[in-house]
């Protein structure tokens, strides 16, 4: 069953898990969603297609429905395209039509990917070109360096930046990271990438006044980099089966950006993840697609302070929804648990100025994480029964995470403190911008549905043109 709206994704699943003639029925969907909030509203509509789905089970399949098949391996030699025109312009323009209409570009001009610009782009790393790094949702084609040097070039980037956008990409390919969730879903959920280390400065990444708008030639095209080759790589489209219902936000470069390390007073973010500070890492999460959750001021308008902008952060974690409900009844029991319309985990932007007025406060990252996870406890008095109930069915369905399990039973009696998050760890720190700056948050993905991890940093190496990430 599907609504029709989604029946060629429906149809295109099917054909990927080795069932391409699987009988497919569909509801209307404009209908299913406007009337799916009763039993009574909905009931016509299910009588509308009861009896053919019935027929449809009750009927003997057709011999091609029995037969099983795995989807073609992405593994034989890509095919060389020659493309020509009576000019240099007809052939370009001739190339930019024919990779669109064969869903190979974003939609803006592409640079094409002759083999000398793609051993050109090849030149920025040591890893050999035939290594497979992983495979990549939807389709499940295989992630090779080459492959991402093509994408590379297509999207105007440098060789430098090449092994940052492989890192990216191996984050993509993790078994561990649920890039289906992010690059399919019907919600607008988009990447954040987050560069770390000396290797940003080195390739002129940009991480001041402006860091995520335009112009930005190493952000812009490492983003987009990444974008295409999950266009390429994982056959990713809108409205096949990227069901994005109103698009995402940044596109076509994702929110691609670097941390300040030249203004920052803390430790780059990857430091800690369990990596050393002079180590050059990128950090991939899905986050909010309808852009920044909130601003919590700096800039040239407002005055601000850092007790200030703490006190909004934690305001705004606290926050409630429409119900008046926090994290754990935001969107029901069980399996929401942490990851609803409320605040349940949090990705803050924090400008240089205000790190260093932090920093003369006492707090370097880890003690902000545990001092905004305190300042969003909550008496156990002030919990609505929802919320109790909430609370108490995610522990008994083992959704509390082992190292917490116990925070939380104590925390559930007269005179306890209930977080808001699960760990400190729910709150992740990044400094960028310039000074003045502003100071914002996205909520990420801490519990995506089809894998465990909605976060991951990985270590750029092999570097091949800069000393950063060489290692």
């Amino acid at each position: 069953m599907a609504c029709d709206s989604f029946a060629d994704a429906a149809s295109s699943a099917a054909k990927d898990n080795g069932l391409p003639a699987m009988q497919i029925r569909t509801v209307t969907c404009a209908e299913f969603y406007r009337l799916r909030g009763s039993v009574e509203e909905i009931r016509p509509l299910v009588e509308g297609v009861y009896d053919t789905l019935v027929d449809a089970l009750l009927s003997r399949l057709a011999e091609e429905e029995t037969a099983a098949s795995q989807p073609d391996e992405d593994d034989s030699e890509p095919a060389v395209i020659i493309v020509t025109g009576g000019s240099y312009p007809e052939a370009a323009e001739e190339f930019n039509r024919l990779y669109l209409e064969n869903r190979w570009g974003d939609g803006l001009p592409l640079v094409p990917p002759t083999p000398e610009r793609v051993r050109w782009m090849l030149s920025g790393t040591n890893r050999s070109p035939d290594e497979v790094i992983g495979r990549l949702e939807p389709k499940q084609g295989v992630i090779t360096i080459e492959k991402i040097a093509v994408n590379a070039v297509m999207a105007g980037a440098k060789p430098e930046y090449l092994p940052v956008i492989i890192a990216v990409m191996e984050a993509l390919g993790d078994e561990r990271y649920d890039e289906r969730h992010v690059l399919l879903s019907a919600g607008s959920f988009v990447l954040m990438i987050v560069v770390s280390g000396p290797i940003a400065r080195e390739i002129g990444m940009e991480s001041g006044v402006g860091f995520l708008g335009h112009g930005w030639r190493p952000n812009n095209t490492i983003g987009r980099a990444v974008r295409l080759a999950t266009i390429n790589i994982g056959h990713v489209w809108p409205a096949w089966n990227d069901m994005a219902l109103t698009g995402r936000v940044s596109p076509h470069t994702f929110y691609t950006f670097a941390e300040n390390s030249a203004l920052s007073v803390w430790e780059p973010y990857h430091a800690g993840r369990g990596f050393s500070p002079d180590d050059s890492c990128v950090t991939v999460s899905t986050i909010g697609g309808s852009g920044p959750t909130s601003n919590f001021y700096g800039g040239m308008i407002m005055t601000w302070n850092a007790k200030t902008v703490l006190d909004n952060i934690v305001n705004d974690i606290l926050r409630t929804d429409r119900r008046g409900l926090r994290m754990w009844g935001s969107k029901g029991v069980g399996p929401d648990f942490g990851s609803g319309g409320g605040a349940s985990s949090h990705m803050i932007v924090l400008f240089p100025a205000l790190v260093a007025e932090l920093n003369s406060m006492g707090f370097h990252r880890e003690s902000l994480q545990k001092e905004i996870f305190r300042r969003t406890s909550i008496p156990y008095e002030e919990l609505a029964p929802e919320e109790v109930e909430s609370i108490t069915t995610a522990l008994e369905k083992g959704i509390v995470p082992e190292d917490q399990i116990e925070v939380f039973k104590a925390a559930l009696k007269p005179g306890g403190m209930v977080p808001v998050m699960t760990s400190p760890e729910d709150v992740h720190l990044f400094v960028a911008g310039g000074n003045p700056g502003c100071a914002f948050s996205f909520n990420y993905m801490k519990h995506p549905p089809y894998k465990p991890k909605g976060i991951l940093t990985k270590r750029i190496n092999e570097a091949a043109l800069t000393k950063a990430g060489a290692g």
